[in-house]
């Protein structure tokens, strides 16, 4: 018994360095997908109407950057402090990275609709799509790991 229990716990710290090396990329990614094309000379039309430029830069910086933030600290947390010590704080935290992951997913799926009513450059459809994407997998991937977590230390 003893044996099965610790082969489920190295199999759990896998999926936990499994699950924070693809929470670093997608991170990684999401930041260059806001900021390239930016810096590349073709911005995001989303801020393009309306009223201040600035205000709407601002607001998305106020809403998206503590949830990358959050992401960042969880995918350190799962590489340099996971351990069967520290496995039911994981756990808690992968709880919140869940729903964060979801409301980010809300957050992009808006932008989403909202550029395909303004008929917005096919590139920004697509990059906001596979945004929304990586959010709502990294969601599942996290609900699945939460319940092997529930299994090795319950």
């Amino acid at each position: 018994m003893a044996t099965e229990l610790e082969a489920i716990r190295r199999n759990l710290a896998w999926w936990v360095r499994c699950y924070s090396y693809i929470t670093v990329g997608a991170v990684l990614y999401g930041v260059a997908a806001a900021h390239v094309p930016f810096i590349i000379g073709v911005p995001w039309s989303t801020c393009e109407t309306g009223g201040s430029k600035l205000a709407c830069v601002l607001v998305f910086h106020l809403y998206e950057v503590p949830l990358v933030g959050f992401n960042a600290f969880f995918a350190w947390y799962g590489l340099k402090r996971f351990s069967p010590q520290t496995a039911r704080s994981y756990a808690s935290l992968l709880s919140f990275a869940v729903l964060a992951n979801l409301a980010f997913f809300t957050f992009e799926t808006g932008l989403l609709l909202d550029g395909l009513r303004r008929e917005a450059p096919l590139w920004e459809t697509l990059t906001l799509f596979s945004v929304a994407l990586i959010l709502i997998s990294g969601a599942g991937l996290g609900v699945y790991i939460k319940q092997k977590t529930v299994k090795a230390f319950d």
